[in-house]
């Protein structure tokens, strides 16, 4: 594939490619907006170096590839809900050091993330990528053919619960003397705002048509009429075998390094190695 606007360099055959050539503040044509697509697409992760974007240049890539979400718990910069801000600091894992697929406890995930890195510790905090269609399309083919007639369980107020998060924000919020509520409480109101959803444990990606393995260790609860035991054993499985290095890659970030990686298609891991350092991003 040529590239007219842009420079495109693949990281891994697998997955990534290193854009260069634009200037994500300034760009000119639409054109340049199409050749990225096309490089996501095809790369499933693609990454920028030097680009301090503006908010109104970060909108206005995002919207190119749809809709602008709010996220259901991140805070946001000041004047812009779309553009979230995480951060870590200190000696406890941000729960994000696990492969997942963002936000798949949605009906409908987002299709596209976008990050970029503004401070980074002084050594470590780089995050790896996968490609799921590449860990899919290694599966023997009797073995991709009884997981493409299976549904798994997505499940947010799940997840909060297995890794403690209603009785940290008893605590935040205890410690900021806001009024008291209990963890049971939160998560009964976690529950009613986010019931768990269903996805195919193989699903067809809607621009490559490419089959992509679904599930993911953060927020995929069980896989639908089996046995709770054959479940647990799959996905067990499933996890392990998505680790495997030739279908994945790793982004040592530089300040204002941008990724862009097809949510449908990948799943990420942030390694945490720089504690107690601060590393943030939007």
């Amino acid at each position: 594939m040529s590239f007219r606007h842009i420079e495109v360099e693949a990281i891994t055959p697998a997955i990534g490619a290193l854009i260069s050539g634009v200037d994500l503040n300034h760009v000119k044509s639409d054109d340049v907006y199409e050749e990225i697509k096309l490089a996501l697409w095809k790369h499933g992760a693609v990454f920028f170096r030097k680009q301090a974007l503006n908010p109104e240049a970060y909108l206005k890539l995002g919207e190119k590839f749809g809709e602008m979400e709010q996220h259901e718990f991140f805070p946001h910069i000041e004047g812009h809900p779309q553009i979230q801000l995480i951060s870590h600091q200190g000696n406890d894992a941000p729960e994000t050091d696990r492969w997942h697929t963002d936000v798949t406890f949605r009906k409908k995930p987002n299709m596209v993330s976008i990050l970029r890195i503004t401070d980074l510790p002084p050594s470590g905090g780089d995050t790896m990528w996968m490609h799921a269609g590449a860990a899919f399309e290694a599966l023997h083919p009797s073995l991709q053919t009884m997981l493409s007639g299976l549904n798994a369980e997505h499940d947010l107020p799940w997840h909060f619960r297995r890794i403690g998060a209603y009785e940290k924000i008893v605590r935040v919020n205890t410690a900021a003397g806001r009024p008291a509520i209990t963890a049971a409480e939160q998560e009964m109101k976690m529950i009613g705002n986010n019931p768990p959803v269903t996805h195919p444990v193989v699903i067809v990606h809607p621009i490559t048509g490419r089959k992509i393995l679904f599930v993911n260790s953060i927020w995929t609860k069980r896989i639908q009429d089996l046995h709770l035991d054959l479940s647990e054993s799959m996905l067990n499985m499933l996890f392990e075998w998505i680790k495997k290095p030739e279908f994945m890659m790793r982004f040592k970030w530089e300040k204002d390094s941008v990724a862009m990686w097809d949510n449908c298609a990948t799943q990420h891991y942030a390694v945490f190695d720089y504690a107690p350092h601060y590393r943030a991003g939007q």
